[in-house]
């Protein structure tokens, strides 16, 4: 993900400031080619200790992957190690995703998510 910093003079960064996802661009080009993507991670280099740790999708991130299904693997972070990642099919990480409702209850497909 990429960050903007809060203000020009501290180096401390803010996700409530963020742009999009370099990943975004990614999705829309699979979109484009109609391929498939199957699973997603993001790592995020962290600007305090250098560490790489791993972060879920964020709330755009999961609606672009919604298009190809609830069962696209993305990456989480391990609870015990955040450097480290844990393979999770979209649903487990969105449970209550919004979709469903609109679709008789059922994930909406690729042509629903299209339309």
């Amino acid at each position: 993900m990429r960050w903007r910093r809060r203000t020009p003079h501290r180096g401390r960064l803010s996700p409530l400031h963020r742009t999009l996802c370099q990943k975004t661009g990614a999705y829309r080009q699979a979109y484009t080619l109609d391929r498939r993507v199957t699973a997603s991670v993001c790592v995020f280099r962290d600007p305090e200790d250098g560490r790489y740790v791993i972060l879920p999708p964020c709330g755009v991130c999961q609606e672009r992957l919604a298009l190809w299904g609830p069962d696209v693997e993305v990456g989480v972070p391990d609870p015990e190690d955040p450097t480290r990642w844990l393979s999770r099919r979209l649903v487990e990480v969105n449970p209550y995703y919004w979709a469903p409702h609109f679709a008789g209850g059922s994930w909406p497909s690729t042509t629903m998510h299209s339309t």
